[in-house]
């Protein structure tokens, strides 16, 4: 699966591979139930613990400035990517915002900036941006989750340009259709 993973050479910043970190595991601490319902997919794809999980990968890459992309990509049997996706995107139109809790014990409010289509791409996706706040700490961020064939694709970028993520989710979408051309 780590051939349908974004690489340095996908980000247009000097971005390096790092190690899974505290960004890994959020916890669901208070705020709009369907939080909790993405929290807990988000988990899901992360550790490819999902049972219908036939294979995932991630990858998290920084830059010096702070900006963070993680991927993960995961394939499933029969129809499940595409379940998968229409609970994600039930659970974004839900939530408006909610609290988690990394597991360093930081503590971040989550509230949804806005829900977007992803454009042209060859599959079914969505983008979502949010503003992450503590204590005078504030993330812009966005989500792309979108499904080719039997592959999901989750982007989480912590960058403000909504251009950005149209891009790098058009790019692993691409490589994920190419590779399910391919085998």
């Amino acid at each position: 699966m780590e051939r349908f993973l974004l690489t340095e050479d996908d980000l247009e910043e000097s971005f390096f591979g790092e190690e899974p970190s505290v960004a890994y595991d959020p916890v669901f601490v208070s705020g709009d139930e369907s939080g909790r319902i993405l929290i807990d997919l988000i988990n899901t794809l992360t550790h490819g613990s999902h049972p219908q999980t036939v294979e995932h990968a991630a990858g998290l890459y920084t830059n010096v400035v702070g900006s963070v992309v993680f991927h993960h990509v995961a394939r499933f049997r029969d129809d499940a990517a595409r379940r998968i996706l229409q609970e994600f995107v039930e659970a974004l139109h839900k939530c408006d915002s909610y609290r988690m809790q990394l597991n360093d014990g930081m503590q971040f409010d989550v509230t949804k900036a806005a829900v977007e289509p992803l454009e042209d791409i060859a599959g079914d996706g969505v983008v979502t941006r949010w503003v992450t706040t503590s204590d005078g700490y504030r993330i812009e961020g966005s989500w792309a989750v979108a499904v080719s064939g039997d592959i999901l694709s989750f982007i989480n970028v912590r960058l403000p340009d909504p251009a950005g993520i149209q891009r790098l989710a058009r790019t692993a979408l691409e490589r994920a259709a190419a590779g399910a051309a391919s085998s």
